[in-house]
């Protein structure tokens, strides 16, 4: 299979003998419950977003560790916009074959919402972006996680979380002070349409996967950011899957037509900044559609899992 890739690779950013103790205890399958740094909020004409730094969230996640007594490198998942899936579990579960502790992360059940596919402003992902750098603080706190080997990533909508908290901007406002920060970020099939200055300059190594002939998140803008990442010296990199759509890690999902999405595909837009404001109620009335395109694809899963496995090797080393 041939795949368009563009890297750079940059310079990278001991374990703790009583960080092991009680693994039996400590290394079981938990929920957790946590609270977001902040909470973003829009503004009734949804042109703007808020930071309100002193009202998190209270949210859950559910912790799993692979076999071993650790520390243990971890990753966050981000789900989409239908919340968490099969999709997730198997991408955890391989991770966890890997080494890697995994925490799937719900933004939807402490907010009270079933999904944002065919609402997205029930809840944007820049809103999530405070609720992954909660989880960041609650693993940087778990004795049995290297907490200087915390990497996040996440699926389309939660891909675009991903992207978000990628940046240097993110790092400062919601990271913890005196803390970690996650080491690297890994978005599949995210949606990279919209165009800000914060967008330029990010905290970690960023890795995009991508189909070629995603209908809803469309390869093309993916392609255009990365580039001018790397141009600014940052340390970036896409691979789109030949022949795949939205999607195409869906486990058991075969071809699936979404005719409520909200789709956005045909929008571009440039804002000034990433809370706004935007110019979104007009435009994208004239640009968005209804409907996707979600399809499995086994040799684009696979090669996925190869890739992401190397580079959270590469990234996290």
């Amino acid at each position: 299979m041939s795949m368009r890739t563009l890297t750079l690779a940059g310079i990278l950013f001991g374990t703790c003998t009583a960080c092991v103790a009680e693994p039996r205890i400590l290394h079981q399958q938990s929920t957790i419950s946590f609270t977001s740094t902040a909470s973003i909020e829009l503004s009734n004409d949804q042109s703007r977003f808020t930071v309100k730094p002193k009202d998190g969230v209270s949210l859950s996640g559910s912790l799993q560790f692979p076999p071993g007594d650790g520390p243990f490198p971890a990753v966050v998942l981000a789900h989409g916009c239908n919340g968490i899936g099969q999709t997730e579990r198997a991408w955890a579960e391989a991770l966890r074959t890997w080494g890697y502790a995994t925490f799937l992360l719900d933004s939807f059940a402490g907010r009270n919402v079933a999904e944002v596919c065919t609402n997205p402003w029930a809840l944007a992902p820049l809103q999530r972006v405070p609720d992954v750098f909660g989880a960041l603080r609650v693993l940087a706190g778990n004795p049995s996680i290297d907490a200087r080997r915390i990497a996040l990533m996440g699926f389309s909508h939660g891909g675009i979380v991903a992207l978000n908290a990628a940046t240097t901007w993110a790092f400062r406002t919601f990271a913890p002070k005196s803390g970690p920060s996650f080491r690297a970020f890994i978005a599949l099939y995210p949606y990279c349409n919209v165009s800000f200055p914060e967008q330029a300059q990010i905290s970690g190594p960023l890795r995009i996967h991508i189909g070629e002939l995603d209908d809803w998140t469309p390869a093309v803008p993916c392609e255009r950011m990365t580039s001018h990442l790397v141009k600014r010296g940052q340390n970036a990199g896409i691979t789109v899957y030949p022949g795949a759509h939205h999607g195409f890690d869906a486990v058991d999902a075969g071809r699936i037509l979404l005719p409520e999405a909200v789709n956005a595909a045909a929008c571009s837009f440039d804002i000034p900044s990433i809370l706004g404001p935007f110019p979104f109620r007009d435009a994208l009335a004239r640009c968005t559609r209804k409907g996707a395109t979600v399809e499995e694809n086994t040799a684009a899963t696979a090669a996925a899992r190869n890739n992401v496995r190397m580079e959270i090797e590469e990234l996290l080393d």
